[in-house]
């Protein structure tokens, strides 16, 4: 008897791992997979309308940060309704799996990363499959990587950057000038006016040549600063948490664990200097830029510097009045809106 349920269990194990792992095609999708690279195994989610044979690949903030946020219910019904969003988790983030992998934690191996995703995402829903790339904070530097590498632009139809940085050097200097200007102003009108004299008196002692914990304080004022303005529309974290992190069933532990360990890594002092301005110039493909007017952590110059130095002619740059650094969030319809426009505009087959 044993030895029959041992020769079913044996059997079973077989069949199912012959089995030819579920692809659909349609609307209403959300199914996740696991794309495997030099000794990671990243996860990706994809949600929405694959039948469109266009997918929207979100590239994270971070390093760490993971692709949960991304995914919100507004993105479902405004983007996802129309387009496949293909929500991928970094090496060391979100759900993503595979140990520490330290000596891989590298701006070069997570841009060969995302050019296996695409490729996963290719050869899973068709070879014909329309690819726009969306990096969002940390994910404009890892798309502005993979777009000025070799001919890999040739893979995606058009390019959208959101709250991004393609220049660490020029981030830290525009972040410094924003604070002091925005700081000097609100001081004068006496709002937050202890807050700003600490932020001032911090950017008149800093002046240029940052060093890596000079560029993290000017971060960690710059994530403050945006929250000193009425006009800027406030994250609900907690109930971002309790709707969809319960809801979807995040991952937390995983979420946390991978967003610490990448937080503290030597990848972040790596590409402190790093910048992909001087390079730019090779990208041809069709851009949009969003940014926030109150985004202190990648000023709104930054793409300013992307508009001026991409060869592309079909480019074009939104400002959100009511957005900081998060416009995903803090203004989800003109970020759905403009998306929209832009992927229907730049659409091999018309939707």
């Amino acid at each position: 008897m044993k030895r029959l349920i041992t020769s079913f269990i044996i059997v079973f194990l077989f069949v199912t791992s012959c089995q030819k792992e579920k692809i659909t095609i349609g609307t209403g999708v959300s199914e996740s997979f696991y794309v495997e690279n030099s000794g990671a195994s990243m996860r990706v989610l994809v949600e929405g309308n694959t039948a469109s044979t266009v997918f929207i690949v979100f590239v994270h903030g971070g390093p760490g940060a993971g692709a949960y946020f991304y995914n919100t219910d507004y993105i479902k019904s405004n983007l996802g309704d129309k387009y496949a969003c293909v929500f991928w988790d970094e090496r060391n983030a979100g759900a993503s799996q595979g140990g520490s992998n330290g000596k891989n934690l590298s701006l070069a191996q997570m841009t060969d990363d995302l050019k296996k995703v695409i490729q996963v995402v290719r050869y899973r829903y068709g070879q014909s499959s329309n690819i726009f790339l969306l990096g969002h904070s940390f994910g404009g530097l890892l798309t502005s990587s993979f777009m000025t590498t070799d001919d890999y632009q040739l893979m995606v139809q058009g390019w959208i950057f959101a709250d991004g940085c393609q220049n660490y050097p020029l981030n830290d200097s525009l972040t410094r000038q924003m604070l002091l200007t925005n700081g000097q102003q609100q001081i004068a009108l006496n709002k937050n006016r202890a807050k700003w004299e600490e932020i001032v008196s911090y950017c008149n002692l800093h002046t240029s040549d940052f060093s890596f914990d000079e560029s993290m304080q000017l971060e960690e004022y710059a994530e403050a600063a945006e929250t000193y303005f009425d006009e800027v529309t406030k994250i609900d974290y907690i109930n971002l948490f309790e709707k969809d992190a319960i809801k979807d069933d995040w991952p937390l532990t995983s979420i946390l664990v991978n967003y610490l360990y990448s937080s503290a890594a030597e990848i972040n002092k790596d590409i402190a200097n790093t910048e992909f301005s001087s390079s730019l110039f090779k990208v041809e493909v069709p851009v949009l830029i969003l940014f926030g007017q109150y985004d202190f952590v990648c000023p709104k110059g930054l793409g300013d510097d992307l508009y001026n130095k991409i060869s592309s002619t079909d480019k074009k740059i939104v400002i959100s009045p009511i957005s900081g650094h998060n416009i995903m969030l803090q203004d989800e319809v003109l970020f759905c809106k403009e998306i929209d426009e832009f992927v229907r505009l730049h659409n091999v087959v018309p939707i």
